[in-house]
């Protein structure tokens, strides 16, 4: 394989926005933002910039919107790292291979886990 098909192997797009699912989520249910908002207890703009990607949201705040929409917390805080991580280190070029090794050390975590 050529120097130039290896780099791009590990080459990744960004993951699917957080705040692009949590729109359809809200959408779908035909709620105003400010519904949302104040279930979550944040005010409606900062979810907004959430739905936007200008803003991520936190651990807790992840947590309330889980179960507002009742999806699971692990869903969804999953893509909210991963959306964290490819902010931090998307222009990397690093950066895929390093989801990639995360992705097989995640699988391997679970495959020794099963047989203890």
């Amino acid at each position: 394989m050529s120097r130039q098909s290896q780099s791009n192997r590990y080459t990744a797009a960004p993951p699917p926005s957080l705040g692009a699912w949590l729109r359809q989520l809200r959408t779908a249910r035909q709620l105003p933002l400010r519904a949302v908002a104040g279930k979550a207890e944040m005010d409606s703009t900062l979810l907004s910039k959430i739905e936007l990607g200008q803003r991520l949201p936190t651990e807790d705040q992840v947590q309330v919107l889980a179960e507002f929409f009742k999806v699971p917390f692990e869903e969804m805080e999953a893509k909210r790292l991963a959306e964290r991580f490819w902010l931090d280190h998307g222009d990397s070029p690093a950066a895929g291979k390093a989801a990639l090794l995360l992705r097989e050390q995640a699988v391997g975590y679970k495959t020794a886990k099963k047989t203890h």
